[in-house]
């Protein structure tokens, strides 16, 4: 768009920066103009006239705002609602609630639970200190009045959010009863009822988990998942059938041990068998250094999901980019899957006697095999 109009005004005149654009195209060195929050025009040597504020960008890039998501950053809003690491990369729109974990229905402390530290402990390797001192200052109790607290903060990027399984199971069964059985006809009629007014009240979708190394950090329960992890196929169809209803997007993990359980699973996403495709996105962290195949497998998987015959609508989130892991010993979420290694993170986090005790018993020494 070129500048055609000599009675604008804008309000900024971005000069000289490097543009890209977002859709692939090269970058191109020109100038932005910015009106009432939008971009009025682009083009070289725009008239710096016609703007109240001019800015010198000819050592900078301009790109669009970086869309992250899948991040946990529910309890960090609360301290940091600015969420400046993210911001100063670029990020201007970030997805929270993910993997079924979130701060929707409250502080959720009932009959001795407290779900915060429970849920998140091991699975976001949080101390729980910390998570108990956010639970303190937690003043709502329903998603409507989530999205108001939310409103209220002053936040540095735009904020999207779920609504996150295991808290949904917690609310209608309880805590105890979310780990330990199937819900009852009116507990499901529930969980429905909440997942929809929490849509009408802004919320962008649903999320689950399927991870199987994601565990619950009290006792005597940590060698229990986290709640979404006991929903069975029938409660899942129910609950993404509001999303689908709704026009939502439902965010999911894989089921990663089972191969049929993962495509029955995602075949919801298929119009064919359902009657409208439902937005669906999966994150899953792919050993590409192992397995090169796993990437040809992940995109056939989409591709025929998305077939003009299935009529999908699936994304998959693929964290596949080599990096580096830093922690106190084996106290990661990642030595989950290695049950010798899982005995330590049931320990508290703060509890390094307690590890190193577990580490110089020579039954742990038995236990373990040899790595090579």
């Amino acid at each position: 768009m070129s500048d055609t109009t000599p009675d604008t005004v804008w309000d900024y005149l971005i000069q000289g920066a490097k543009v890209f654009d977002g859709i692939g195209e090269l970058p191109v060195r020109e100038d932005i103009a910015i009106a009432d929050g939008r971009v009025a025009a682009r083009g070289p040597d725009l008239d710096p006239q016609k703007a109240h504020k001019v800015i010198d960008a000819t050592e900078r890039w301009a790109m669009p705002g970086l869309f992250d998501i899948h991040t946990h950053y529910d309890l960090e809003l609360e301290v940091a609602p600015g969420l400046p690491e993210s911001v100063r990369h670029g990020t201007t729109t970030v997805v929270i609630a993910n993997c079924s974990l979130g701060l929707a229905f409250g502080a959720q402390r009932k009959d001795g639970a407290d779900p915060i530290v429970d849920c998140y402990a091991r699975v976001e390797n949080i101390p729980k200190d910390v998570l108990r001192a956010t639970a303190d200052r937690v003043d709502w109790k329903n998603p409507k009045e989530y999205i108001q607290h939310l409103n209220r903060l002053s936040l540095g990027p735009n904020l999207v959010t779920m609504v996150p399984h295991s808290m949904l199971r917690i609310e209608v069964m309880g805590f105890d009863a979310s780990i330990s059985r199937d819900p009852t006809e009116d507990e499901l009629n529930a969980m429905e009822a909440l997942l929809e007014q929490a849509m009408d009240d802004g919320y962008a979708g649903f999320s689950t988990d399927a991870l199987p190394f994601h565990y619950l950090a009290n006792q005597p329960n940590t060698r229990k998942t986290i709640p979404t992890q006991f929903a069975k196929y029938p409660e899942i169809k129910r609950l993404t059938d509001v999303v689908r209803r709704k026009g939502g997007v439902w965010q999911a993990t894989p089921p990663k041990d089972s191969t049929m359980g993962t495509i029955k699973t995602f075949l919801l996403s298929c119009g064919l068998l359902h009657g409208k495709p439902l937005r669906t996105t999966v994150v899953a962290a792919l050993d590409v250094q192992s397995n090169r195949k796993i990437v040809r497998l992940a995109r056939l998987l989409a591709r025929v999901l998305n077939s003009r015959l299935l009529r999908g609508d699936f994304h998959l989130q693929a964290l596949a980019a080599p990096f580096k892991v830093w922690s106190d010993g084996a106290v990661t979420p990642l030595s989950e899957e290695i049950e010798e290694l899982r005995i330590l993170n049931e320990t508290e986090l703060e509890d390094r006697e307690g590890r190193l005790k577990i580490l110089n018993d020579p039954a742990t020494s038995s236990r373990s095999k040899p790595c090579g």
